[in-house]
């Protein structure tokens, strides 16, 4: 897949490292869990994080000493996976894998994490992914993206990610579910978090 390929270059050249996950610094990739942690219990549930990288999101749970009780990470970088396995973390396991060829691969899990995994992605193509993981958990997913409702910066380059047009985000999570949650208070703007759950009737 085209998106992907960003994160090959990125893997030749740095290898299985912080700076082949295309991430600008690691103060913000931690705002972006403390977000999604905020916002979602993850005590005693399964979890599904695509586009885990080097397992971060496994690490960040763990030193938070959140009690998930199983954690699924996969990645379609080889380099990424073979990282997270090295760091043998309690209750977790990671596989190579492209949810966007493998769709059954979303199957299983009480909540799906995508957190920077969209950056690459046209929002078409991230938008449609977002509505198979709603489909396939249990309980809910949650996921970041670049907002288009931040302060202007006609300078910025970006870079492969792009900006996703925020109102339309909001107005797809809404056709999804009633029980939205939304966060834009954190990095000045510059990204936004959508955590949809399934309501119980």
């Amino acid at each position: 897949m085209d998106y992907l390929e960003p994160y090959r270059e990125a893997a030749k050249e740095h290898g299985g490292s912080f700076y082949a996950t295309l991430w600008r610094s690691r103060e913000g990739q931690q705002l972006r869990f403390n977000t999604m942690c905020n916002g979602i219990d993850f005590s005693d549930v399964s979890i599904l994080d695509v586009g885990c990288g080097l397992g971060d999101f496994a690490n960040y749970l763990l030193d938070q000493q959140i009690p998930f009780s199983s954690f699924r990470g996969i990645d379609a970088m080889e380099q990424m996976i073979s990282e997270a396995k090295s760091k043998s973390l309690p209750r977790c396991t990671f596989s190579i894998g492209d949810v966007i060829e493998n769709e059954d691969l979303l199957q299983g899990f009480d909540w799906i994490t995508m957190s920077g995994t969209l950056n690459a992605m046209p929002q078409a193509l991230a938008m449609e992914l977002i509505s198979k993981a709603f489909s396939a958990c249990t309980i809910g997913v949650a996921y970041n993206f670049l907002s288009n409702q931040c302060k202007p910066n006609l300078e910025e380059d970006l870079n492969p990610a792009s900006r996703f047009d925020t109102v339309q985000m909001l107005e797809q999570a809404f056709n999804l579910t009633r029980n939205v949650t939304f966060d834009q208070s954190y990095l000045d703007g510059h990204d936004a978090t959508i955590i949809l759950q399934k309501v119980q009737d």
